[in-house]
Formats: C-alpha cells, sequence, structure tokens
C-alpha cells in the first residue's frame, strides 16, 4: 500500500537528520520527493535515495521560488511542503547575542519558512499540505536558547497565520514540536548527553512517522499542531 502515490513532496534540508527520515518515508509511501538542501553534496544523498534534488538556500527568496518551479517541472505538480531546514544556535546566552547570529538564524528559520509558505501558496495544488517541523523550544523558555526559541515561536506563527488565510481553500497546515532528537546537531550541544540519555530521546524516524500521518490525512481532516515527544520525557 501506498498512500501518498501520485503525490510530489518537497523537504527542505532533506539531506540528513530529521530531513533525511521524512524523505525516505515519503518514498517508500510511493511519494515523489524534491530535496531541497543548500549542500551540493547532498545532491549525492538524494541519488542514494531515489529522490531529485536543488541545491536551495531557503534564506533566498528566489531560491525558494525556483525550488517550487523545479518540483513542478519535474513531477507536474506540488502537494506537500515539509519545512524542515533550520538551523539550532543553543548554549548562546543573552550576552553571547549578536548582530549575524540573530540575522542568520531568523534568515533560515523564520524568513526562510515565510517564502516557502508564501510561494506554497500559491503552488500547491487541490488539498496541498504544509508541515512546519518548529521545536519544543518554540513553545516553552529553555536558557541558552533565546535566537533560536524566538525564531521557533515565529515560525510556528507563520504556520498558524497561513493557516488562518487558507481556512477557505483545501491547503492544510500543521506545526510539528518534537522534543529532543537524536541527530548530528547534539554534537553542538553545551552539555553532551550520555549514552543512557540518548537512548530516551526520539530518533529521526520517531518525528518522520509524525510527518508521514499528518500527510496522509484527508483532505477535510485538519490538526493544525502536533507535539511529540518519547514517554521518558515530561517537558511538555
Amino acid at each position: 500500500m501506498f498512500p501518498l502515490a501520485t503525490r510530489t513532496a518537497i523537504v527542505t534540508g532533506g539531506a540528513s537528520g530529521i530531513g533525511l527520515a521524512i524523505v525516505q518515508r515519503f518514498l517508500a509511501a510511493g511519494a515523489h520527493v524534491l530535496i531541497a538542501d543548500r549542500r551540493a553534496s547532498a545532491a549525492e544523498t538524494a541519488r542514494a535515495v531515489g529522490a531529485e534534488f536543488l541545491q536551495t538556500d531557503v534564506a533566498c527568496e528566489d531560491q525558494v521560488a525556483a525550488m517550487f518551479d523545479a518540483a513542478r517541472a519535474r513531477f507536474g505538480r506540488v502537494d506537500i511542503l515539509v519545512n524542515n531546514a533550520g538551523i539550532q544556535p543553543l548554549g548562546v546566552g543573552f550576552d553571547g547575542l549578536t548582530n549575524d547570529l540573530l540575522r542568520r538564524t531568523f534568515d533560515v528559520n523564520v524568513n526562510g519558512v515565510a517564502f516557502g509558505v508564501k510561494h506554497a501558496s500559491r503552488a500547491l495544488a487541490d488539498s496541498g499540505r504544509v508541515i512546519n517541523i518548529a521545536s519544543f523550544t518554540g513553545l516553552l523558555a529553555t536558557p541558552g536558547a533565546a535566537a533560536y526559541a524566538a525564531s521557533k515561536f515565529g515560525m510556528s506563527a507563520l504556520g498558524l497565520c497561513l493557516a488562518a488565510e487558507e481556512k477557505d481553500s483545501g491547503i492544510r497546515v500543521c506545526n510539528i514540536y518534537p522534543g529532543e532528537v537524536d541527530t548530528p546537531i547534539l554534537e553542538h550541544r553545551p552539555q553532551p548527553l550520555t549514552a543512557e540519555q540518548r537512548q530516551k530521546i526520539l530518533q529521526p524516524e520517531d518525528v518522520a512517522a509524525a510527518v508521514l500521518f499528518v500527510a496522509t490525512l484527508p483532505p477535510r481532516v485538519n490538526i493544525p499542531e502536533l507535539i511529540i515527544k518519547p514517554t521518558s520525557q515530561f517537558y511538555l
């Protein structure tokens, strides 16, 4: 059974971590997938899994517009946009904030999503879906995460605004808020996780499963916000 057969999805930041797990889930479900990633080396990953690839910096609106054009040219339509690309500057207190850090964080995590939802509202087929990979830090105050948390708050607001604007159309929007996920970015965590702690956090496949669930809902059903966490964590 292929619940996404004939559907086309764009996954930003889809060449590693959560994004790659989503891509693989979508492909297994029968979807055509375009990976939009800023790293040229991601082309090799796309070929290995059977996805299309376009080098894309989501902070640049013209490149975001181009990824929709590329997906339509290759597949004829776009049904799903997963706004997954993001940067995660953790361990930076207010005294460490700089213009460059704030600008780059918001360029990717907020502006990139804003451009994505702007062009998705024009490009998605009827009954299309926009799925934003937000974060639990966008719901809670977290020490050393001012830039990241603020950007994820903004990302969530963009999703809710798009949902309000598209409430009478066929486009459905969902913000997904994962707890901590075991991805390479954890290597930059201020306090490294122990092996035991790593076993108790989410895996990229857990988030991908939630994304697939939302992507395969009937058009008449919408879940605007979804929190996912392992049962061993109680911060949400």
